[in-house]
């Protein structure tokens, strides 16, 4: 394929990296793209990796400004906010003093529903510069992240393109009393993007279909992309049960996502293991997002930090069971509800069987009931898991069912040298495009 690469600046919440979703996605989607002509502003910790792109802008206090007046308290709020995820204080002291319960019950009743915006500081604007883009391509997710979007590809009167991953305009800002206020300005904004925009992608089929219907234009979609060659030899190619079963989860834990239907999947486990059958849970996520978890761990539950990167096809062909779990309350369904997680194509092509915990018109749960690559447990209750969980230890014609169609799916869906190469035309194709 003929390619002109565009000198793309990548605006994104997260980095390139190959610890979290949307870095890893970034890092797959983009390898192989000349590294001169690419370049990152993000705002992640995660430490970057530099094998695709070598460029980086982290975003500061000065890019994204808390509006007037709440960024007279900002210190103060922020402060609050890491205090208030327990009860106590390190030393056994409440963890708000009365100098901050105003602080605080201010947060209650706002919610995370503070403003804030982006500027195009002296340092950023010098940094842009020296790149000199060609093509904007950015991840949406916030206010401020649409804002700092529109206010980058209008300054460089350069082409945009947007990808969305979750359908964070669904749940974003709906709460909290500037809920009201800030989730209609935020909506709007997006809407006036998308209109600018050259080129709109989004995660999965189901969520190009509703974005079309909902927004008015057409969406391609796009997610992560996986490099066939280099996972199969590491697939699963025997199902004979281990002893203990291990069932396995890998990868971030969010409120919003799995945090509480993971919780479910610990305690059937434990259940089952209490019944005597050897049974276990291994966890593999961040210790802060996992903390939650800790009053289950035990010898069937093991709580883990996130694996190596570069041993990920190992660890989920060395399982016997796969698990994707995700919320049942209604923010959560709406949330996820178009989402194909980033570690789905790696699960389907690892060989292991997969177990689907979600609602049933969760985007995940339909596709892998369409195409068979799953066991769907479509209804909440940890007895329905246990049961789900006995049927597959125990029939091991089933788990290679499930296994083999996984893998090929994923082989037909989420081979990086058709997906990469698509991806790539897209892009080039927008490049040549103006804003309308």
């Amino acid at each position: 394929m003929t390619q002109d690469y565009p000198r793309i600046l990548v605006v994104t919440g997260n980095n390139f990296n190959l610890v979290t979703g949307g870095g890893i996605t970034l890092t797959n989607l983009f390898r192989g793209w000349p590294s001169d002509r690419i370049a990152n502003v993000h705002d992640d910790a995660t430490p970057v990796d530099r094998t695709v792109c070598q460029t980086f802008y982290r975003l500061t206090e000065q890019d994204i400004r808390w509006v007037w007046p709440f960024s007279l308290v900002r210190g103060s709020y922020g402060h609050v906010k890491r205090l208030s995820g327990g009860r106590e204080g390190p030393a056994g002291t409440p963890a708000l003093s009365a100098a901050t319960s105003s602080i605080e019950i201010a947060r209650r009743f706002i919610g995370d529903s503070v403003p804030k915006r982006a500027h195009l500081t002296g340092d950023l604007t010098a940094w842009v510069n020296e790149f000199q883009p060609t093509l904007l391509y950015g991840f949406l997710g916030s206010l401020e992240q649409v804002d700092l979007t529109r206010r980058l590809a209008k300054r460089w009167a350069i082409p945009l393109v947007v990808h969305m991953m979750d359908d964070w305009p669904a749940v974003l800002h709906t709460g909290g009393l500037l809920g009201p206020v800030i989730g209609p300005i935020l909506r709007r904004e997006l809407k006036a993007t998308l209109r600018d925009a050259v080129g709109r992608f989004a995660i999965c089929e189901q969520m190009c279909e509703e974005y079309q219907e909902r927004y008015g234009y057409p969406f391609l979609s796009f997610q992560n992309a996986l490099d066939v060659d280099r996972w199969l030899p590491h697939a699963r190619t025997s199902w004979k049960a281990g002893a203990p079963f291990v069932l396995r989860y890998v990868g971030s834990i969010v409120p919003d996502g799995q945090r509480e239907s993971l919780r479910d999947l610990a305690r059937a486990i434990a259940r089952l293991s209490g019944e005597g059958i050897d049974v276990q849970l291994w966890i593999h996520s961040p210790p802060h997002e996992s903390a939650y978890l800790r009053d289950l761990s035990s010898h069937a539950v093991r709580i883990m930090g996130p694996p190596d990167p570069h041993s990920i096809a190992a660890l989920l062909a060395g399982a016997d069971l796969l698990v994707l779990p995700y919320n049942f309350d209604a923010r959560s369904a709406r949330y996820i509800r178009l989402s194909l997680p980033t570690k789905a194509p790696a699960y389907m092509i690892s060989g292991t069987p997969i177990l689907v915990y979600a609602p049933g018109d969760v985007a995940t749960a339909r596709y892998a009931t369409r195409e068979g690559w799953g066991y769907v447990v479509a209804s909440r209750g940890e007895e329905r898991l246990m049961l789900a969980v006995r049927t597959l230890m125990q029939n091991e014609s089933l788990r290679e069912q499930f296994a083999r169609r996984a893998q090929q799916v994923a082989v037909a869906r989420h081979d990086a040298s058709v997906v990469r190469s698509a991806f790539w035309t897209a892009l080039s194709e927008a490049s040549r495009k103006r804003s309308s």
